[in-house]
């Protein structure tokens, strides 16, 4: 799995260089053919992605819901609240963090409306659109994702649930075997474009501050939830920290929480003041709905890329409604290595209104760094879990 995720990344980087010499290339030689080709590409490459999202955002969202609503009980709703409420906090603070930064040295941002008067990108000479499942809208489908979650928790259909289990499982295989192929070549034509239309370098410099800021960000944020976990809980979080270093190379390297897994679990039990049916319990679950660090960084790049497209922050009431929305829709991305972003796709179009370029930078620049936001999610795991330990490790019985 580490090498598949390093051969991607690979590909990723290779698709930016080239997309970059293409445009480059092309704007220079006055090469119109090779552009209407990539427009051609850009657009065909995108309608694919977006064919398979619906199935995916049913599939997972709904049973996401369904079964966690199945377990139902004090410690469950205890958990996903606290996991909820840390995703929340760390994309507040996430936009909070990257807004003041561009407030108070709008001199970066000028760089890229002062860049060279951009060259018009040529016109899709052929039309070939692939039908969108549903709706033209994926707020649908993420909408039936609820309403099926929901009712499964309800009616307790177990046909629904196989049906929905196989879709997740064809779901799973499109992503790894149709949509991650292409997301390089994907990223190659956005570059290509904003390549030739002349305006990349300044934007390379935005995306530069924007990444130191999202390291040292997550930095700071699990020093957060492993301080209020050490007050709460009444233990030293230090030696836990250094218990979980192991979980956190492992999601680092691999990119999935769900292959993290195993050694983020035991790591766990061997927490001195751990109980093990707590770590049986919360570390499989916080796998699956604590998502603090892809929150917070995925916040970070919307801003910024918003910022850089369209010249302004989206309104306040625009972000909390993104924000409360995407904590809840990435409890489904779990174990697809760049899940996250496609499970954000109809937030990022439907309420922040991003276009075609916004939706490829935000794909490159948030898989380039997948790795930090996994590892801070499977590293912030065991700080929910000292919370968890102290509230209810004092029975031997969960309670219902």
């Amino acid at each position: 799995m580490a090498m598949k995720q390093t051969a991607l990344i690979l590909k990723l980087l290779l698709g930016i260089v080239l997309g970059i010499l293409i445009g480059n290339f092309s704007a220079k030689w006055g090469l119109l053919w090779t552009m209407q080709i990539v427009v051609f590409g850009e657009s065909l490459l995108k309608d694919i992605i977006q064919f398979f999202l619906p199935l995916i955002m049913i599939t997972f969202l709904s049973l996401g819901i369904a079964e966690l609503g199945r377990r139902a009980g004090r410690l469950l709703k205890f958990t996903l609240g606290l996991a909820y409420f840390y995703t929340v906090i760390a994309c507040a603070v996430g936009a909070v963090v990257i807004i003041v930064f561009f407030k108070m040295f709008p001199s970066i941002t000028e760089l890229v409306y002062r860049s060279v008067q951009a060259r018009e990108i040529p016109v899709n000479l052929v039309q070939l659109r692939i039908p969108f499942p549903f709706s033209e809208s994926l707020i649908t489908s993420m909408v039936l994702g609820f309403v099926l979650g929901i009712g499964l928790t309800w009616t307790r259909g177990e046909t629904l649930m196989k049906i929905l289990r196989e879709g997740r499982d064809i779901a799973f295989a499109m992503v790894q075997r149709v949509i991650i192929p292409i997301i390089p070549f994907y990223i190659c034509c956005v570059f290509s474009l904003i390549a030739y239309r002349g305006d990349l370098v300044p934007k390379l410099r935005v995306f530069g501050y924007m990444l130191l800021i999202i390291v040292v960000l997550q930095c700071l944020w699990l020093l957060f939830q492993y301080g209020v976990a050490g007050v709460y809980s009444r233990n030293n979080p230090l030696p836990v920290i250094k218990t979980m270093v192991p979980a956190y190379l492992t999601a680092f390297g691999t990119t999935s929480s769900a292959v993290a897994l195993p050694v983020s679990l035991e790591r766990g039990k061997a927490i001195s003041f751990m109980k093990d049916d707590i770590a049986d319990f919360v570390f499989p679950l916080c796998s699956q709905i604590h998502m603090s660090g892809s929150g917070m960084t995925m916040t970070i790049i919307a801003i910024t890329i918003s910022l850089i497209t369209s010249h302004s922050i989206p309104p306040t009431y625009t972000l909390v409604l993104f924000i409360l929305v995407l904590s809840v829709i990435e409890v489904g991305a779990v174990g697809v290595p760049g899940g996250s972003v496609m499970a954000a796709w109809p937030v990022l179009t439907g309420i922040l209104g991003f276009g075609e370029e916004a939706l490829g930078l935000m794909f490159a620049l948030f898989l380039l760094q997948d790795s930090f936001g996994t590892a801070t999610n499977i590293l912030g795991d065991a700080s929910i879990a000292m919370i968890v330990n102290k509230k209810f490790g004092q029975s031997s019985d969960f309670p219902d």
